[in-house]
Order: structure tokens, then sequence, then C-alpha cells
């Protein structure tokens, strides 16, 4: 999968608490995907993703009152197959081992076009792996249930 393979029904899900990053976004992404949803707090996330099929979330670290962390929390328990990947300028050692051992991807600002769109690619690739680790779980626990051997 390169930047060419990029899907036009694709929903990304950008969440940062600086106007000037959401524009950026917006303009930049919306070359490559139709769907591109720009919000400026976790809150306004979290009403987007009970409205919309998202597939990526891209989400700032350090925002006031509901962090990248805790919004990465509340997506885990709404939609585990949604990967968060999370972006971040500031000082981040003492968080960095959660940030890499529970996020799906760490960016770190300021970072290239190219980082850019290769955490991206990076980002669908998860999505794509999680949507079928969940079918075959879903159809293991089908088969299971219809299966008349005893277990």
């Amino acid at each position: 999968m390169d930047i060419s393979d990029y899907n036009q029904d694709t929903f990304i899900l950008v969440v940062d608490d600086d106007e000037t990053l959401l524009k950026f976004f917006k303009i930049h992404l919306t070359k490559f995907f139709s769907k591109i949803i720009v919000v400026s707090n976790p809150r306004e996330a979290v009403g987007v993703l009970q409205e919309k099929k998202i597939d990526l979330v891209l989400s700032d670290i350090r925002m006031p009152k509901l962090d990248g962390m805790q919004l990465m929390k509340k997506i885990r328990g709404y939609d585990p197959s949604i990967p968060v990947f999370l972006v971040s300028g500031a000082p981040l050692e003492d968080q960095m081992e959660d940030i890499e051992t529970k996020a799906d991807g760490f960016l770190r600002k300021p970072f290239s076009i190219d980082e850019l769109h290769n955490f991206i690619i990076e980002g669908l690739r998860v999505r794509i792996l999680y949507e079928r680790l969940f079918q075959i779980v879903d159809d293991s626990r089908i088969w299971c249930l219809a299966s008349p051997f005893p277990k």
C-alpha cells in the first residue's frame, strides 16, 4: 500500500487543539481522502465516533480536559478495531512507555509530509488487520455456538 492506494471512502478523524495544525491536516489530507473530519477537542471526537464509521484516528496527546491517551482509552472501549495514532511535539519521556505499548503509532512534531503519509499508510494497514482479526473471532464464535460437537 502506498499513497496511490488511499481509499476515498476512508474516514480519518483528526483531533488537535491547535487550529493551524487542524487546517493543515484538513487541506493536505483532503487531497487523498474525501472524508477527513477535524475536531478541536476529544469530546467532539467522541461524538463523531458515535455518528460515523471512523477508520483511523490521529490525535494530539496534550490537550486540555481530556488528553489523547484518555481519548484512546475511550475509543478502545467503543471500537477496539479503530487504530489510534498519537501525535505530539511536547517532551513525553515520562509517558513514552505507555504510548509505545498502547498506541498503534506515534509521530513526533514537527514531521514531514512523507512521515505523515507513512504514518497513515501504517494506520490503514493496522485497520485492515484489526478488521480481519475481529471477523475471524466473530466467525469462530458463531461456529462454536452452531457446532453440534460438545465442548
